[in-house]
């Protein structure tokens, strides 16, 4: 794959363009404030895990569609989902998300916490490929569609300790090294303010900074295994439609056994969700999902729309054993249901219409 060229420079936010092809949806939104913490060891944390999500620029399947990222350098009015959903309406930032976080000493080594919040500005997007919705022709010509939103907004991943060697490289006043191979060698120079990125890799991206070229590598934080940037990258790919590099993500995801139940939920949901968006059923993941949890609507409600999407596929095959196979699952599944959602709720009343 050819080397993403993007430009970034620092003003009151480091606003990044990754632009090629902006036809399909506008360029996603992403605000990093400043991360919580001491300094200087907390903004180079940020700004590591910051060149992490970077990778997520670098799509897959289809040309880049463009991503903003608005690198503050204030930090949030407090620890809060709440004052990250205000930093990020303000005016000059107006994001889809905000990535923050919070670094602390613990023992003789530091602590770090991350955060995602996907904001409401999210359903002001003109293009929304994260949003399923399921269409079904009837016999009369006429057209059935039922539809459904991401099911989380808030996330708070597990804490890491960081690697000695991390924590003594970070608490250098100079700031990120720039090396002269994408593998290491000499110093060249170190970050400063005005960052020209000139490719992304997965271990390392040159970039130009200070008037000097080098490499900046992309160290492991911890020798833990963090579900929290492979999430949010693939968050980040998943809403801006990259539907391979968010299985990728995802997949990097689940590998943790160690991971929060919600987090597994989510996980599984979304990777059925980007399966049923090219064209798969993503039914296994959310009845994976649906085992973890029974009594999450947002986990049925992907349930029972991959049942109509199997429906619809059965049809399109001419499979009439399919078909009566994947209607008889779906009334079975609507009946257990029920139960969870209210009388007057309009979606699962949209539901109960397509079965009758």
């Amino acid at each position: 794959m050819p080397p993403t060229r993007l430009i970034k420079h620092f003003i009151v936010c480091l606003c990044c363009l990754s632009a090629s092809n902006l036809a399909q949806a506008e360029p996603l939104r992403i605000f990093v404030p400043s991360f919580f913490g001491p300094k200087p060891i907390s903004q180079h944390v940020r700004t590591t895990i910051y060149f992490g999500l970077s990778q997520a620029f670098r799509s897959k399947d289809m040309p880049e569609k463009g991503a903003w990222i608005l690198y503050g350098i204030d930090e949030l009015n407090e620890q809060s989902h709440d004052a990250a959903i205000t930093a990020s309406s303000w005016p000059s930032v107006r994001a889809d998300l905000a990535v923050w976080g919070l670094v602390r000493r613990y023992d003789d080594g530091v602590v770090v916490q991350l955060f995602l919040t996907i904001t409401p500005l999210i359903r002001e997007r003109r293009v929304r490929p994260e949003y399923w919705t399921v269409i079904v022709p009837d016999a009369n010509g006429k057209t059935f569609e039922i539809a459904r939103d991401i099911p989380g907004l808030y996330y708070e991943f597990e804490p890491l300790t960081l690697k000695k060697r991390v924590v003594i490289e970070y608490e250098k006043p100079e700031g990120i090294p720039l090396y002269g191979s994408r593998y290491g060698g000499e110093i060249r120079g170190y970050l400063g303010e005005i960052i020209y990125f000139l490719e992304i890799y997965d271990d390392a991206l040159l970039l130009q900074s200070n008037g000097v070229e080098g490499w900046v590598r992309l160290p492991k934080l911890s020798s833990q295994r963090s579900e929290a940037v492979s999430f949010v990258k693939g968050m980040v790919r998943l809403l801006r439609g990259d539907w391979r590099g968010c299985l990728e993500d995802f997949a990097a995801v689940l590998s943790n056994a160690n991971i929060p139940q919600n987090l597994r939920i989510d996980a599984l949901l979304y990777t059925g969700l980007a399966k049923e968006k090219t064209g798969e059923s993503g039914r296994q993941e959310f009845e994976r999902a649906y085992q973890i949890n029974r009594l999450d609507k947002s986990t049925v409600s992907y349930l029972l729309m991959s049942r109509i999407a199997d429906i619809v596929r059965a049809r399109r095959r001419n499979d009439e054993k399919r078909i009566d196979v994947s209607i008889h699952k779906f009334r079975e599944a609507v009946k257990s249901t029920r139960v969870l959602f209210a009388e007057n709720d309009k979606w699962f009343q949209k539901i109960e219409s397509f079965l009758k």
